[in-house]
């Protein structure tokens, strides 16, 4: 309504023709879509190379990428699409853009995507359109070929039991969160979903409710074909909070392969904020 006010009062001397059209250009205008692709690459383009294949070295075809630069305000969005592929048969993918637009910051960006909600949610842990964004320095990119490897395994749900030996619990949630890699890049790409994590790293947790003398379990989905590092996180209260969560147990790393029926169990210990890096792969 604030909105409409001022194109009222902006155009009050106006025809109401004119009034009418002012708004209509306004929510036409709110939301844009443009092509603006480049049949090969030059020694400026950029480009995104790659495979996606699952653990086992099994390609995955028809998993669509693109390339597109957004632009986010105040009376709607516009989104040029710089680039779009899918992966062939090898699981190969392989596209460029040219990078002319400079404007890049909290509101505008290029973002590179892999879409991999073409793939079953019951058989592969990462089922979803995952979001890449480039670096606000473009010479660090610009006229560079960007190599993103895609792992992605088959879904497992494993049983996870937490033990508390009476061990105080501090106020606040808890989960039980497991990681492994799933990408190698060579270049400069942020992950948009979790920008405080590495790019490479996929992250799956489960809330937990810690016993303050006893043990409790949850099902965790992992990933089938790669080392699974799992552990009992601490996510914080309402007074301060650690959104990657802290460690409150000890950890294991294990590979979760297609027969694997045991049991993984945790020993809850105290979180403790001044050591609060996981250090499972170091």
């Amino acid at each position: 309504m604030d909105l409409l006010k001022a194109i009222c009062l902006r155009f009050k001397h106006q025809p109401v023709i004119t009034i009418l059209l002012s708004l209509s250009f306004i929510i036409t205008s709110c939301d844009r879509e443009n092509d603006d692709f480049i049949a090969q690459p030059t020694e400026t383009s950029t480009i995104l190379t790659g495979y996606v294949k699952t653990p086992d070295g099994t390609p995955l075809s028809g998993i669509p990428v693109s390339v597109d630069f957004k632009v986010a305000g105040i009376l709607g969005s516009s989104v040029i699409h710089k680039a779009k592929g899918t992966t062939d048969k090898s699981g190969f993918y392989k596209i460029f853009f040219e990078a002319d637009n400079e404007s890049q910051g909290a509101s505008s960006g290029y973002v590179f995507s892999a879409d991999f909600s073409v793939l079953s949610q019951d058989d592969y842990i990462i089922a979803e359109r995952l979001d890449y964004g480039f670096t606000a320095f473009k010479n660090e990119w610009s006229g560079s070929t960007i190599k993103c490897d895609f792992t992605i395994p088959h879904r497992r749900l494993v049983d996870v039991t937490v033990h508390n030996d009476g061990i105080p619990v501090l106020n606040g949630t808890y989960a039980v969160r497991g990681m492994f890699q799933y990408l190698k890049v060579e270049g400069y790409l942020l992950d948009d979903r979790n920008p405080w994590n590495d790019v490479s790293i996929w992250h799956v947790s489960e809330s937990v409710d810690i016993p303050q003398n006893g043990l409790t379990s949850v099902t965790l989905p992992c990933g089938v074909g790669v080392d699974n590092a799992v552990r009992v996180v601490y996510h914080g209260d309402e007074s301060i909070g650690y959104p990657n969560g802290i460690p409150a147990s000890g950890g294991k790393v294990i590979e979760i392969t297609g027969g694997f029926s045991d049991k993984i169990e945790l020993n809850y210990q105290t979180p403790d904020p001044d050591n609060r890096w996981d250090d499972l792969w170091e």
